[in-house]
């Protein structure tokens, strides 16, 4: 029987006759030997910033080393968050900024081609990890309460003001977004919730609870790969097509926070925050999304006049990556904006 070590974690894997070589994965970039563990996590699409997309169905899902998985990921490893200022390039105290807070597994890649949009109207954006998450996946832990320190670090860092600065999360980002602002009420002056029309917290519908109950099973008994090869079945069948892949998965995905991001989705109980927000708050939801509390989740809301809610017929949990609504989803969130720079 003779050992190999794989290369990145320095785990010695016994090989019995080379009956189980294929224990050990070669990076798909420099070849180095990899055990499972550190093959399944460290697996994307590579994709070169520019390139012109291939067709989704030529897209293949390569392991990497850690190294190299850095490199050839779309995310600089330098830095937590990206700042994207606005088209004409200059910075006054009467700019709106705007905090995008991506989904479960994700990276601060998630919006990356819509914050420059916005950024021709003249806002200021800022692309976050979310703990656990991206370049914050060895360095913290995905808690509500460290949702709470990792944007409060970002807005006294970016020195945010708080009459001049929106909230925008998508997903895990918005169901998150609901603690974050609760805790942070005075940091923001609106927001904009994304995908959470479903109530899955402690109080939710026993299909919720079901549904919970499966991404956590999912994620403790699936590969990181696997979960990602599963995710891209399902983003195959999706009309949203405005450089979905390129940015939700050309990062690599991060699926090792699966039971942690149960824990937050579980933990938030948005009927009892939505009423002590004294913001607007503007919801969007795909038809074909689950969103049994959509309707509550804005009858709740303090602000009646400016907050709303858009609904997009056809739409899926990947609506906002459609081009048939993203236009109409950034103009809205424009003219939500203008209602509070006023």
């Amino acid at each position: 029987m003779s050992p190999t070590t794989c290369e990145d974690c320095q785990v010695r894997i016994q090989r019995f006759f080379g009956l189980l070589k294929a224990a050990t994965t070669p990076c798909s970039r420099c070849s180095k030997h990899l055990c499972a563990k550190c093959a399944s996590d460290h697996a994307l699409i590579p994709f070169e910033d520019g390139q012109e997309p291939l067709p989704i169905e030529k897209k293949s899902i390569q392991s990497y080393c850690k190294k190299c998985f850095q490199d050839v990921s779309l995310l600089d490893y330098s830095r937590s968050y990206d700042v994207v200022e606005p088209e004409h390039g200059t910075v006054d105290n009467k700019m709106m900024t705007l905090l995008w807070v991506h989904g479960g597994a994700s990276s601060r890649l998630m919006f990356r081609r819509h914050a420059p949009l916005l950024a021709k109207k003249g806002y200021r954006s800022i692309l976050m990890d979310m703990p656990g998450h991206g370049t914050c996946v060895d360095t913290s832990i995905l808690t509500l309460d460290q949702c709470v320190k990792t944007v409060q670090h970002i807005l006294d860092s970016e020195s945010c003001d708080a009459t001049r600065t929106i909230y925008i999360g998508a997903s895990l980002g918005a169901y998150t977004g609901f603690h974050v602002l609760g805790q942070l009420k005075d940091r923001f002056a609106g927001a904009v919730l994304m995908d959470c029309g479903q109530n899955v917290g402690p109080d939710c519908s026993v299909k919720a609870r079901l549904g919970i109950w499966a991404l956590r099973k999912m994620s403790v008994s699936m590969s990181n790969k696997s979960l990602m090869s599963a995710m891209m079945s399902t983003v195959k069948k999706s009309k949203a097509d405005f450089h979905l892949v390129e940015t939700c998965y050309a990062g690599g995905m991060f699926f090792q926070q699966g039971p942690a991001q149960c824990d937050c989705l579980h933990g938030v109980v948005p009927a009892s925050i939505i009423p002590s927000l004294d913001f607007p708050i503007l919801f969007f939801n795909g038809s074909e999304d689950y969103r049994d509390s959509e309707e509550l989740w804005l009858s709740l809301c303090t602000d009646k006049t400016r907050s709303s809610l858009k609904v997009y017929d056809g739409g899926d949990h990947f609506f906002c990556h459609d081009s048939r609504f993203v236009r109409d989803m950034l103009d809205r969130i424009d003219q939500f904006v203008k209602t509070i720079a006023v």
